[in-house]
């Protein structure tokens, strides 16, 4: 298999541990979509995990984790196109954060998308409150 792809990889400079620790799967979910071989990534992955089981595969490759490269693979053999399933827009009973708190400045994360101002001094608010009490709790008046 040709790897003359690999020197494009978004990876190669990266610290190869953020794409198998938990702590770090967005970050290495990010660097994959910003990726421009990624779909060379994604057939090689499959090549070598041809025959491993869903719950062998680790890590984040092509910005799939194993068990999406193994539904990928089995939609792949089955001739199905792959395809990713669309995010859920917020139902009628679930309403997104403001900006301005910190579920939005959790959400401007979360999607790669520069927080504002205002979710940046909500969080600060949120980290100083943690450090002061140990909780994340929000108190509210009754």
């Amino acid at each position: 298999m040709e790897r003359e792809w690999e020197l494009s990889a978004a990876c190669r400079d990266v610290d190869p541990e953020i794409f198998f620790k938990k702590d770090s799967l967005s970050l290495a979910r990010r660097t994959c979509r910003a990726c421009p071989v990624q779909e060379e990534c994604l057939d090689a992955a499959l090549a070598r995990e041809a025959h491993v089981a869903k719950t062998q595969r680790e890590g984040i490759f092509a910005a799939l984790t194993g068990a999406q490269r193994w539904e990928v693979e089995r939609q792949r053999k089955a001739g199905q196109p792959a395809v990713k399933k669309p995010k859920k827009a917020p139902g009628p009973g679930r309403k997104l954060s403001p900006c301005g708190t910190e579920g939005a400045y959790q959400r401007h994360q979360r999607k790669g998308e520069p927080a504002d101002q205002a979710c940046l001094d909500a969080h600060a608010r949120t980290h100083r409150e943690y450090r002061r009490t140990g909780s994340t709790r929000v108190l509210t008046s009754r």
